[in-house]
């Protein structure tokens, strides 16, 4: 059994809707960071419990990835280096704070970033596609 193609305002929309949807995702993850408030000062919090260093300036790093790579996968600028820099953001992500894998729950957050990975590497290979600040990237 065959499944019928695609619409043409599904190929066209499809795309644009995970894009933007993607950069959603991480401007949310960034209200959790914003610096001088509480929830940054809880996450540097649980980031120094991670056994990171400079927990602080990491937070505020993470604070400006997440806020410029999804501004830029929701306009369409640049999309395919946004899409990469994310997909190696949450890969460390994953990496320092899910890596208990001896709880279930934890080894599932830890998959969970992988099938955000998986999504953010489809578009740092086909790019903005349509409605989009720029087509080629």
């Amino acid at each position: 059994m065959t499944l019928p193609p695609y619409s043409a305002w599904y190929v066209r929309w499809a795309p644009v809707l995970g894009r933007v949807l993607f950069g959603l995702l991480f401007l949310m993850g960034a209200a959790f960071k914003i610096p001088g408030t509480a929830g940054f000062t809880g996450e540097a919090a649980m980031t120094a419990a991670a056994g990171v260093p400079f927990a602080a300036i990491a937070v505020a790093l993470a604070f400006l990835v997440e806020v410029i790579c999804g501004v830029a996968l929701i306009i369409g600028w640049h999309a395919r280096n946004a899409a990469m820099v994310l997909a190696v953001f949450t890969l460390a992500l994953a990496l320092i704070f899910y890596n208990d894998f001896s709880n279930p729950e934890i080894m599932g957050m830890f998959i969970s970033h992988l099938g955000l990975i998986a999504g953010l590497l489809f578009v740092s290979v086909y790019g903005a596609r349509q409605v989009a600040v720029s087509k080629d990237a």
